[in-house]
């Protein structure tokens, strides 16, 4: 029935300061941007995955339940990239750590609205 995960949406207050945080942190690069009174906010390719910032009328202020859901950006090295988003003023949670049952390693970080995100990749 479920075949594959097309996106992941970020909602938030000011979707443009989020997605500018996104674009000058992590270097992704702008696929689309659409403004409408319905559907707002600005679309990045990541691999294979369509990653949306987005206006929500009902999101307020910055995220107070972080822990409730997390997603990853695959590395080829996580201490590497922690390393690099370090000196671009990222805020981590966890510093690179081994996963208890399987060959991989993570970090986790805070992006401008609270939420937690992941790099998952080899040490």
């Amino acid at each position: 029935m479920i075949n594959n995960i097309s996106s992941v949406l970020i909602w938030s207050e000011d979707y443009k300061k989020l997605a500018d945080w996104y674009i000058e942190k992590l270097g992704l690069h702008v696929l689309e941007e659409v403004k409408h009174k319905k559907d707002t906010g600005i679309g990045f390719q990541v691999g294979n995955v369509y990653l949306w910032i987005g206006q929500h009328s009902k999101v307020k202020g910055k995220n107070k339940d972080m822990h409730r859901h997390m997603f990853n950006f695959v590395v080829d090295s996580v201490s590497k990239s922690y390393e690099e988003l370090k000196l671009r003023g990222v805020k981590f949670l966890a510093k690179p750590f081994k996963a208890p049952t399987f060959d991989k390693y993570f970090a986790t970080f805070y992006d401008l609205d609270n939420n937690l995100v992941q790099l998952i990749g080899n040490k």
